[in-house]
């Protein structure tokens, strides 16, 4: 069987000092041309990402990939592949979720999922991320903050942690 550009693509820069980051990058273009496709928006590859990760359209697949894009090639070539044919799930029409649900996903993967979705997440808009105690509550707030995000809320529930971060506009 005849190789997709995109495998042509991985199979010739994997190894690279960059080769993560440009998956990433790759996903997100893909995801933003998916919505233009599908829906007529037009949104910066950043927020279409962190759309598709938020939404679980794939039952938060997407986002463990993108932890170790490295890992993930032939899932995430499928994927860009996949997705430039097929119709864009409900769920992504409907708007940015505000909510991201980080339970049972084990240090330091739940920082690397809310970094991903927050780089791309609307300025000021709050994202409700859900936290288990432990590790990730000490951890996720502190790495979104270092990326100059502001947790602007902290609440201890039955068996987890809530946190509203918001993306500052700082170019104001």
């Amino acid at each position: 069987m005849e190789q997709s550009p995109i495998e042509k693509w991985i199979e010739t820069n994997r190894g690279s000092d960059k080769f993560d980051e440009a998956l990433r990058t790759l996903v997100s273009y893909a995801c933003a041309e998916w919505f233009r496709r599908c829906t007529g928006m037009l949104l910066q590859p950043g927020e279409a990402l962190s759309r598709a990760v938020l939404s679980g359209a794939l039952g938060g697949s997407l986002g463990e990939w993108l932890e170790k894009p490295d890992q993930f090639c032939r899932e995430i070539a499928d994927f860009c592949q996949k997705i430039r044919s097929c119709p864009l799930p409900e769920q992504l029409k409907e708007g940015i979720p505000h909510l991201l649900d980080l339970r049972g996903v084990k240090c330091p993967s739940n920082a690397a999922r809310s970094r991903l979705v927050m780089a791309g997440f609307p300025y000021d808009t709050e994202l409700e991320i859900w936290l288990d105690d432990g590790s990730p509550i000490e951890n996720v707030p502190g790495a979104l903050v270092a990326d100059g995000h502001k947790v602007v809320f902290r609440e201890k529930k039955a068996n987890y942690w809530a946190i509203k971060v918001v993306r500052p506009n700082n170019k104001e």
